[in-house]
């Protein structure tokens, strides 16, 4: 790829990004001016790509705004470019791969450890909120108070439930939609005993007590469970990283080892094979983490 299309396609990209923005932009200040249930509904749902993305950063606790998404992508684009023009058709665009999984690793990262600290704090915002019923309040009132005896990350997510209630979302529905985004079972749970509760009635205290001791029972199983399996958990990352590690020193200390397989277009290709095969293998790995 010449120069020249290397600068076009980072323009068509830029482009792109720029168009998302504006088209989010607008479909927000359409939906902001319509006023209507249909149109506040609408808002917090997940129509557009720009919307998934903020929605990504939003779970990772990051910074997200359209605006933000729109900067980021067009920077990465150019950086891709830069690394496609200066390492040349194989390792550049190994390393754009690499920066696009790190990207995405750190995301994840992030997102799981945030999920994590949000589930720890459930079982206290619950227990604030049977107070509150128990003292004669609302479910609203005792939920608004629970929110401001909370702590971030959970706090920021109960926040953003709040809001939505204020633009006309039903509580259990905002509930759910937060669960959707940060992928916490517990927030759809809860807005699932919330919907039966005012569908059917029942004691909403009861409710939410034996789900608070359900909260604890299963985060006391899962400390058990870690403490079990962290020798498993070791081995997959020896087994994992020790290819790299050993490619990197041999790289660094013997060059003229590899070299024949960097000259070759058959030793090119070898490389690439083993570097798809040790990415499909430490996905392998990560999927039996996941599993115990």
């Amino acid at each position: 790829m010449t120069v020249w299309g290397m600068f076009s396609l980072v323009a068509l990209c830029l482009g792109g990004a720029a168009w998302l923005l504006l088209k989010s932009a607008s479909a927000l200040t359409e939906r902001a001016a319509g006023g209507t249930r249909t149109a506040r509904r609408r808002l917090m749902s997940q129509d557009s790509l720009m919307e998934w993305l903020v929605e990504r950063l939003t779970a990772a606790g990051l910074p997200a705004s359209p605006a933000v998404v729109a900067l980021s992508g067009g920077c990465l684009l150019v950086l891709a470019m830069l690394l496609l023009s200066r390492l040349g058709a194989v390792w550049g665009p190994a390393m754009v791969l690499v920066m696009v999984l790190a990207a995405n690793a750190l995301i994840r990262f992030r997102a799981a450890r945030l999920r994590r600290r949000a589930r720890r704090q459930l079982g206290p915002f619950l227990g604030h909120i049977t107070r509150g019923l128990g003292a004669g309040q609302g479910l609203e009132t005792a939920f608004e108070q629970a929110i401001k005896r909370s702590r971030p990350p959970l706090s920021d997510a109960l926040s953003r439930v709040k809001l939505r209630r204020q633009l006309g979302q039903e509580l259990d529905e905002g509930l759910a939609r937060e669960g959707q985004i940060l992928r916490l079972d517990e927030l759809r749970l809860l807005a699932t005993a919330i919907r039966i509760n005012q569908s059917h009635g029942g004691s909403l205290s009861e409710m939410l007590d034996a789900f608070a001791s359900a909260l604890h029972q299963r985060e006391q199983s899962g400390r058990e469970l870690a403490a079990m399996t962290g020798e498993t958990r070791v081995s997959a990352w020896v087994l994992g990283l020790s290819p790299l590690a050993l490619t990197l020193f041999i790289h660094f200390t013997q060059p003229e080892f590899l070299a024949p397989m960097l000259e070759s277009a058959g030793g090119r290709q070898a490389l690439m094979l083993a570097v798809a095969l040790q990415l499909g293998g430490g996905w392998l790995l990560w999927r039996m983490l996941k599993s115990v």
